[in-house]
């Protein structure tokens, strides 16, 4: 009954018949009745009389004694391990705590530890081991922050309208190459992610009238393999893409950032003196490695107010050097706490001098601002602005 289950048993001559239906998985060792003999002989602890040229080839397996206690839950001495392993044609030699164990090559169902391990348990009685809960210390893995923010991330892309897309991380140029590539076009290592979301948008222009996709994966700059985040349409504007670039950054605490010119893009996103991506009419990519490093999960609570906002605008000229950063501070400045938001919306260049053009919204926490009240905010901040005399406010 430890390895198969008896249909029919009948007493005959003084001798016993019965007939034995082998469970699938002893169909190994059952190959004929010396099998049921080296069981029998297991159980009840006999000498089975099976020749030893039946056991001529083996394959060895290597385990510690402390392995049986290990995956079965109950301590089985070691003379009744051997005992047991013994006895179903197997040979053990025995290292300190370890032991080696010769398996007959008429036993192919035997050939890592836990097949042995089974066997001992079998012929030890599976009545014999306490069914038991499994105890241990369980303790939560080390967060992975590149994953938590990734999700972070999709959900705010997901929330203003993009897709999620996988690419190739081949490209047809690029600082590592390969010895063997794929295909045509696929020999090197991608270095960035939007040159090949942008062929995608190109693509599938052809079939839907409004793209957006981004997606998250590896680049291979010539510095190594870095984490990237990067997204793209087919019908935008910079200030729009702009405002999915702050979406991300406030969605993962990041507020000590700003935009600055850069040749050949409309902006560099930048954290103090460090790059962390770039944003153009059709796209933006950040390096979401040192974006994650710069995230900040606790967050300041503040209640929406609830008297009314006034929103004024405010336009100037700056030589084309001047950082639009620069602006914002003074006028931040000079605002005092009236001003709650403002946005830079407009901006272009013509004859050495740089138009900005700014949405400024005014509102307190205790009271309804009046007309006069914002008005004399606003003088500040031009007074303040014009206190550089290379700048010139457009009334």
């Amino acid at each position: 009954m430890h390895s198969f289950e008896i249909e029919t048993m009948k007493e005959e001559s003084g001798d016993y018949i019965f007939d034995a239906a082998v469970l699938p998985n002893r169909n190994f060792d059952y190959l004929d009745y010396l099998g049921v003999i080296r069981d029998i002989s297991a159980v009840l602890k006999l000498d089975a009389n099976i020749p030893q040229s039946s056991f001529e080839k083996y394959r060895l397996v290597y385990m510690e004694f402390s392995d049986i206690e290990k995956i079965l839950g109950v301590s089985i001495p070691e003379k009744e391990v051997i005992d047991i392993l013994t006895r179903l044609g197997m040979k053990i030699k025995k290292e300190g705590e370890s032991m080696t164990v010769k398996i007959p090559i008429f036993r192919p169902d035997v050939g890592i530890k836990e097949d042995v391990v089974e066997e001992v348990a079998r012929i030890y009685g599976y009545e014999k081991i306490e069914a038991k809960t499994p105890e241990g210390l369980l303790a939560l893995p080390e967060r992975n922050d590149n994953l938590f923010y990734a999700r972070v991330a999709r959900r705010v892309l997901t929330g203003l309208g993009f897709d999620e897309v996988y690419n190739y991380s081949f490209a047809d140029k690029g600082e590592f190459e390969f010895e063997n590539p794929i295909a045509e076009g696929k020999e090197f290592l991608r270095t960035n992610l939007l040159n090949g979301l942008r062929e995608n948008v190109k693509n599938n222009s052809r079939y839907f009238e409004d793209i957006k996709i981004f997606e998250i994966g590896k680049i291979f700059p010539r510095g190594g393999e870095i984490i990237s985040l990067a997204g793209a349409i087919n019908k935008g504007k910079f200030y729009e893409i702009k405002g999915v670039v702050d979406a991300i950054f406030k969605s993962m605490g990041v507020s000590d950032f700003y935009y600055e010119e850069l040749a050949g893009k409309v902006a560099e996103i930048r954290a103090g003196n460090f790059s962390l991506g770039v944003a153009d009419h059709d796209g933006f990519e950040l390096n979401f490695e040192e974006l994650v490093k710069l995230a900040n999960e606790s967050v300041e609570y503040r209640p929406i107010s609830k008297y009314p906002a006034i929103a004024r605008d405010l336009a100037l000229f700056v030589p084309s050097g001047v950082k639009a950063a620069e602006v914002t501070d003074t006028i931040k400045n000079a605002a005092g706490e009236f001003l709650a938001d403002s946005d830079l919306f407009d901006i272009y260049e013509k004859g050495g001098r740089k138009s900005l053009a700014f949405h400024l919204m005014f509102q307190s926490y205790d009271r309804t601002l009046t007309d006069k009240e914002v008005n004399s905010v606003m003088n500040k901040i031009i007074k303040a602005l014009e206190e550089n005399p290379a700048w010139e406010t457009r009334k």
